[in-house]
């Protein structure tokens, strides 16, 4: 089945590449988590530039988006795009009267047939959730709405406390879920302020479907922990204990006397990883102290 799903994947792609959202970073060739992080640093940087300006970031978070989707709805946007109509019938009926059933040793459950969302796990269904969610685009030069899958985040500058326009879009974009029939998870949805000002203006809380979104001071995206500050402290400290948790397994392998090769394996795989992840986003703007910090670990590590 994931042979087939490849297959029209290929046939796919190429008919929708125009009507894709450009800040949508997942799924796409040579675009990963760090342009996505980078590309959200780059223009909060640039906001916090100018004279008197804070930044809000409001992070949004879906309950089972996948899950969610409807596939009357994804035939209409796909038909917008001129996809062909072959294609367009295959993917409604593959998301369409979907048998499933739990089996667990000998016992089998009753099948239960689904005909609202994308099964997990398969090759197709992340890319027709970003087909899904592509119609609602928004970049100006103030504020721009952008996209990791179903990680998406709405970042605005607010000059001397004037923040009409980024209540707009994240009003525009609430609504806009709920015609769509995606669910937001308002506990869980975040908003953090960068504002370097001395002076700083006292900013009005922001409510969706009727509750008040939490002002937080950090926030992981996307596997890296960001602050208010924008100094990766956060991030280093994060960074440090997983890694520590890490050397503790390292040296108990290395008392039972596993190979070498083993050893290597375990440490690219669960700690080099975990140490590079991303770091190209903020390995060179961390303190001097982090820096000696985290090398320090390195060579225990590699000891």
């Amino acid at each position: 089945m994931k042979v087939l799903e490849r297959l029209v994947l290929a046939h796919l792609r190429p008919q929708v590449t125009t009507s894709m959202d450009p800040l949508q970073f997942a799924y796409q060739r040579e675009v990963g988590v760090e342009d996505a992080i980078i590309y959200l640093l780059q223009r909060a940087h640039n906001h916090l530039d100018e004279a008197g300006i804070a930044v809000r970031i409001m992070f949004f978070d879906f309950s089972s988006a996948f899950n969610t989707i409807q596939p009357v709805l994804l035939r209409e946007k796909l038909q917008r795009m001129q996809v062909e109509t072959s294609i367009t019938s295959w993917i409604v009926d593959y998301l369409t009267e979907r048998p499933q059933f739990v089996r667990m040793g000998g016992c089998v459950s009753e099948k239960v047939v689904s005909s609202t969302g994308a099964p997990q796990g398969t090759v197709l269904s992340p890319f027709l959730f970003t087909l899904y969610t592509s119609d609602f685009q928004y970049n100006s030069a103030t504020r721009h709405l952008q996209k990791y899958s179903d990680d998406s985040a709405v970042v605005g500058c607010v000059k001397d406390g004037e923040d009409t326009e980024y209540r707009e879009l994240v009003n525009s974009f609430v609504a806009w879920c709920g015609n769509n029939h995606l669910l937001l998870n308002v506990a869980k949805t975040k908003e953090m302020v960068v504002d370097f000002r001395r002076a700083r203006t006292k900013l009005n809380t922001v409510s969706i479907m009727g509750d008040e979104v939490e002002v937080v001071e950090n926030y992981t995206y996307l596997g890296v922990h960001l602050d208010n500050k924008l100094d990766w402290k956060c991030n280093t400290e994060a960074v440090y204990r997983k890694e520590q948790s890490r050397l503790y397994f390292l040296r108990k392998l290395r008392y039972f006397n596993v190979c070498s090769r083993m050893l290597n394996m375990f440490y690219q795989s669960a700690v080099s990883s975990t140490i590079v992840f991303a770091a190209i986003c903020w390995g060179t703007s961390i303190r001097a102290n982090d820096t000696k910090k985290l090398n320090k670990l390195i060579t225990e590590l590699a000891l």
